[in-house]
């Protein structure tokens, strides 16, 4: 990983900090928020550099009575730690100069951004509803829906790191709070769970009409409530997202790939013999999973729990013996076991997917 380092930005530094916010908003460097237009120019701000290029910027201004805001967050490439770095910067600086809170807004829209801000430790504290329609009569260039993702640009929401959190260090969390989950907008609510379900949009949707949750067991709770209460085309969605057992190790998410065994699969101290073993598992597995989606018209789906492949097999040829009804509730209950223990280790890993 190439070293990243922070420093105060220059006055020779703004040609490129214009050229690098316009490349991130479609030709314009300035930018509106809460019905006011602000020239991150004629701000201060922080750049990143890795290996000595500049790779990001942060604008910030004090606002009284509501803390250190971040008024714009940019960096290129994205993955490089360049952002996550400004943003611990920027803490660092509110907290030594007396700032009872750091923050800042984000439209609806910008599931990167709200996945980057959540899993960085900032909390949800409001969502101003419809608030971009004010800041698109002042900059008219904001589009009236994100061209990548198609989701209407409507609403602001408004991040914070207060009290305790704002005093240490940012830690990457593993994933939301049922507390911010539970006020998330739902395009975003969905876009945080889907790791969890592999996707799932329709049941997703539904399980957000159902919030708030308060607790993760109320929300895997609701979890089976909303899974049980989809039609039948909808449950087949839900447990179509899951990647077939035995499917090509490449192709499966990084989730998947752990449960599914291939990390162990991998060690380079397997005996021979459990070798051969799996590698018959892999072929019949194969053949089992077309039978199995033949009969019943959608992919065999089971809570793997570290079992190896050469364990599922029996499992699978037992369920085709069960009626599609029986197998379909089983398959969504499935999914959401594999769910909750999705769950469970990414609040232990503490780290992102």
């Amino acid at each position: 990983m190439p070293e990243v380092r922070v420093r105060d930005l220059r006055p020779d530094d703004r040609q490129w900090e214009r050229e690098m916010i316009a490349g991130a908003q479609g030709g314009t460097h300035e930018l509106a928020r809460l019905g006011e237009k602000l020239d991150p120019l004629q701000l201060d701000g922080l750049v990143a550099e890795l290996d000595g290029t500049p790779a990001g910027v942060a604008a910030v201004q004090e606002t009284p009575g509501s803390g250190l805001e971040v008024v714009g967050l940019f960096a290129e490439p994205r993955g490089a730690g360049a952002g996550s770095a400004l943003l611990e910067t920027v803490r660092q600086v509110a907290a030594a100069s007396g700032h009872h809170r750091l923050w800042l807004v984000t439209t609806n829209d910008n599931l990167d951004a709200i996945h980057f801000y959540l899993r960085r430790g900032l909390r949800l504290a409001r969502i101003h509803h419809d608030a971009v329609a004010a800041d698109r009569a002042l900059k008219p260039l904001i589009p009236e829906r994100n061209p990548g993702n198609g989701l209407p640009i409507r609403d602001l929401l408004e991040f914070e790191l207060a009290g305790d959190d704002l005093q240490q260090p940012l830690q990457t969390r593993g994933f939301p709070l049922v507390e911010d989950l539970d006020r998330l907008p739902i395009e975003t609510f969905v876009h945080e769970m889907a790791p969890l379900f592999e996707g799932g949009e329709a049941f997703l949707q539904h399980l957000a009409e159902l919030r708030p949750f308060e607790t993760e067991e109320a929300m895997l709770s609701a979890a089976f409530e909303a899974a049980h209460g989809l039609d039948e085309e909808a449950k087949v969605e839900l447990v179509q997202a899951h990647p077939p057992i035995g499917a090509d190790p490449a192709t499966v998410s990084v989730m998947s790939f752990v449960e599914q065994g291939y990390d162990a699969e991998e060690a380079e101290d397997a005996a021979a013999e459990e070798v051969r073993r799996t590698q018959l598992a892999y072929e019949e597995l194969a053949m089992l999973n077309e039978l199995y989606e033949q009969r019943f018209g959608f992919r065999y789906v089971i809570f793997v729990a570290g079992r190896p492949k050469t364990e599922i097999v029996p499992l699978l040829e037992r369920a085709l013996r069960n009626d599609r009804e029986a197998e379909l509730r089983r398959a969504v209950d499935d999914a959401i076991y594999i769910a909750g223990d999705r769950l469970r280790r990414l609040r232990g890993l503490g780290n992102e997917l």
